[in-house]
């Protein structure tokens, strides 16, 4: 893609500009460098929730909310008028008592109702399967991405986030109450 190809350089340069829109407005965002940890460059953002966190404590992965930010171009092959920035989370829940057609029936509802983005079960990085969500936005290549839209897409992320685990616990306990009782 000549000028436009993303070096990661310029990876660090468009996420710092994101990070401190993110900062503005209160959204707790972290740049890791690709390395041991990651394979690329990416914008770690801890996903506004409406659950009460407890302020005497570090907190722990699953109660930070983390999402990955990663940018994407096509290859050169794949010349496109688009490059891309997808999140990605996983929802922490305990689907113990649920099977697998349980779990991706409650994917299937949830996607439903989700205003941008998709719930998918998949595999995570260990390969356990875990429940997911994903967003996608579309840039311009050689441009910035729009901060504001950035920021609104990671609120409505959180949302998902919390609508998601909330519905997956939910079921979760009422199968291993059924089961209790018989």
């Amino acid at each position: 893609m000549g000028n436009t190809e993303l070096t990661q350089e310029k990876k660090r340069e468009e996420f710092q500009k994101l990070k401190d829109f993110l900062d503005e407005v209160e959204i707790v965002a972290e740049i890791a460098e690709k390395g041991k940890l990651f394979e690329d460059t990416v914008l770690l953002v801890s996903l506004p929730t409406a659950e009460e966190l407890p302020e005497d404590r570090e907190l722990t992965e699953e109660e930070l909310h983390l999402a990955a930010g990663y940018l994407l171009e096509p290859e050169e092959k794949e010349r496109r008028l688009t490059r891309y920035l997808m999140f990605y989370t996983r929802i922490y829940a305990d689907l113990s008592e649920l099977t697998r057609a349980e779990v991706l029936s409650m994917v299937n509802e949830l996607n439903r109702k989700v205003r941008i983005g998709n719930y998918f079960l998949g595999p995570m990085d260990g390969g356990e399967e875990a429940v997911q969500y994903r967003i996608m936005m579309a840039g311009i290549p050689g441009e910035p991405f729009d901060e504001g839209l950035v920021a609104d897409a990671l609120l409505e992320m959180g949302n998902a986030y919390d609508v998601a685990a909330g519905a997956l616990k939910k079921a979760n306990d009422e199968t291993r109450r059924r089961r209790e009782n018989g």
